[in-house]
């Protein structure tokens, strides 16, 4: 199930800002909490949802891997959901 997508043109502030509101938005827990790399974790209606991170900042890009979601929630679904946060946040920066 590891589907991995890669965005672009991620700024450190970007990032920063992706993980402020995933954290106070939407409840979503970073380990480590301020790395490059590891895991998200968040908790959806129909289960737990993890995702491995890569931030490359020497390319502006930042790679997810879906580790885990329940079986019923269709992975575009979040694929869908994080790009919509990724614009949003753009937006505020």
């Amino acid at each position: 199930m590891a589907v991995t997508r890669t965005f672009s043109s991620v700024t450190a502030d970007l990032m920063h800002r992706i993980k402020q509101v995933a954290q106070d938005e939407h409840g979503i827990l970073f380990d480590p909490p301020d790395g490059s790399t590891g895991t998200a974790t968040g908790s959806t209606p129909l289960g737990e949802c993890i995702v491995r991170f890569v931030y490359d900042s020497a390319q502006a890009e930042l790679m997810m891997t879906l580790v885990k979601k329940p079986l019923l929630l269709p992975a575009g679904f979040l694929w869908t959901a994080f790009s919509v946060e990724l614009e949003r946040s753009r937006g505020f920066l």
